[in-house]
């Protein structure tokens, strides 16, 4: 088993109160603030191989982290293996003004503004898996939760079923949206730290989730969970869209008898290196064509479908996080608000903030495919005197292009951004692609203060594009 270096992250005001039961998981206050000790001591074996080092680290926090000024916060982290020989880790801030790191993890926030904590090894780091960043934000003030609200319409649950739970915490604009989860009754059903609830066994049972903002607001969603009935019978709808790269979806499917379970299937794709399959969600990962089949576990019968990943499409919205999108240096910010991407400008001479999806070496590069997707473009609120570029560049820069976007007005009063970028067609490679080290949109000279993008996508052309936008607005 995994060995588990655990410190509960917890947020609170120095010399006040806890946030949390002090029954709970060993918490202990300081008058420096409120820190969390691990549900068990660190142990470690001899006889281990030499230079056995971390190889992981997990962090149970988000990327981006609130943190009230002049309060402690301890990070949450996991380690693999279990007994390194060298167990110690490494971190830093970006800048100490704001907010300063201990060698445990806990973050101290110092005055407004932004800072990047990172963490690694002593020994032994470098790889993706053992660098981890969070982006700090010290703010002046909390705003507490007064609410947790379930949408799900399910009231019930089958044995060995999952049911992911959709919830929003109210206010709009708290701060904290970290929750604790519990079930009233494990033997009926548990519940994991996303909110993913699982039935065991048939029953009635409550599923909770706490807050801790100091708030004490409790969200309860009740389930009924009810008898396993096992599949004879599966057959998934046919699917001939394109998928774009990272799109997520659910597969519409029928079992039979009706009321059979939906874990009594199993589901498998051909090639995981480009769809990743799990009860029934696909997940795009890669380009090219792979099978999903859908397996019933009681009498063997199944059913496929072919998808297909098209090379070069991509769509970065809300149903993707736009993903891997941020900011170039200081120049503005970014941030991921109500299913849209807010941008906010700088106050220099020429108002501008460059937003890019990579900005790096070989081991993250983009393929862009400009022969058959070259149309890059977004949607976004109109933005009076603005002017805007789009570069890419490749590692050996023998793609260096730079090339002013059009702008159209749309009736609903936001506005299309894009560039046909088909002339770079001649860089890409036999299988259409051209790997991309960066790729970035300028905006410069911007009249208003921030914007908020509805989406990023690759079109086969302009009036593609167009149809696309039309389509929208009906």
């Amino acid at each position: 088993m995994e060995m588990i270096i655990k410190r509960l992250i917890v947020n609170g005001m120095k010399n006040r109160y806890s946030l949390l039961s002090r029954k709970m998981l060993g918490i202990i206050m300081s008058g420096c603030g409120i820190m969390a000790v691990s549900c068990s001591e660190q142990e470690f074996t001899t006889g281990m191989s030499e230079n056995q080092l971390i190889t992981s680290i997990t962090l149970d926090v988000d990327t981006e982290l609130p943190v009230l000024l002049g309060t402690d916060t301890t990070i949450v982290y996991h380690i693999t293996p279990e007994n390194p020989d060298i167990a110690g880790l490494k971190w830093t801030t970006t800048n100490e003004l704001v907010a300063t790191v201990s060698p445990d993890g806990t973050i101290s926030a110092k005055s407004l503004g932004k800072a990047m904590i990172t963490v690694t090894p002593s020994v032994g780091f470098g790889s993706d898996a053992t660098l981890k960043s969070i982006e700090v934000t010290v703010i002046p003030e909390v705003i507490k939760a007064t609410s947790i609200e379930f949408s799900n319409e399910e009231s019930q649950l089958y044995e060995k079923d999952k049911l992911q739970l959709a919830y929003e915490i109210l206010p709009a604009d708290h701060t904290y949206s970290y929750l604790t989860w519990g079930s009233s009754d494990e033997n009926v059903a548990t519940v994991d730290k996303n909110g993913v609830v699982t039935g065991v066994n048939a029953g009635e049972v409550e599923i909770y989730a706490y807050t801790h903002d100091g708030s004490r607001i409790k969200g309860v969603y009740p389930l009924e969970v009810i008898k396993y009935v096992p599949a004879t019978d599966v057959e998934i709808i046919s699917y001939d869209k394109m998928l774009y790269w990272k799109q997520q979806f659910d597969l519409d499917y029928t079992l039979t008898p009706e009321i059979a379970t939906k874990s009594s299937v199993t589901w498998s794709s051909s090639d995981e290196n480009i769809l990743k399959v799990e009860g029934g969600r696909v997940q795009a990962v890669g380009f090219g064509t792979a099978t999903v089949t859908a397996t019933c576990i009681e009498s063997g019968n199944k059913s496929t479908v072919t998808l297909t990943v098209d090379p070069g499409f991509y769509v970065w919205d809300y149903s993707t996080a736009f993903e891997g999108w941020t900011i170039n240096s200081s120049l503005g910010s970014i941030e991921h608000k109500d299913g849209k991407l807010y941008a906010t400008v700088t106050n220099d001479a020429n108002s501008r903030v460059y937003i890019q999806r990579v900005y790096s070496t070989a081991k993250n590069l983009m393929d862009m495919n400009f022969r058959d997707y070259p149309v890059i473009a977004f949607r976004c609120d109109d933005i009076p005197s603005a002017t805007f570029a789009v570069n890419f560049a490749n590692l050996g820069n023998t793609i260096n292009y730079n090339k002013n976007m059009t702008v159209e007005k749309l009736g609903d009063g936001t506005q299309l951004v894009y560039n046909d970028a088909s002339s770079l067609a001649s860089f890409t490679e036999a299988n259409g692609l051209a790997p991309i080290r960066a790729f970035i949109f300028k905006i410069t000279k911007s009249s208003v203060p921030s914007f908020a993008i509805d989406w990023i996508r690759t079109f086969r052309s302009v009036d593609e594009m167009r149809e696309f936008a039309k389509s929208e607005s009906k």
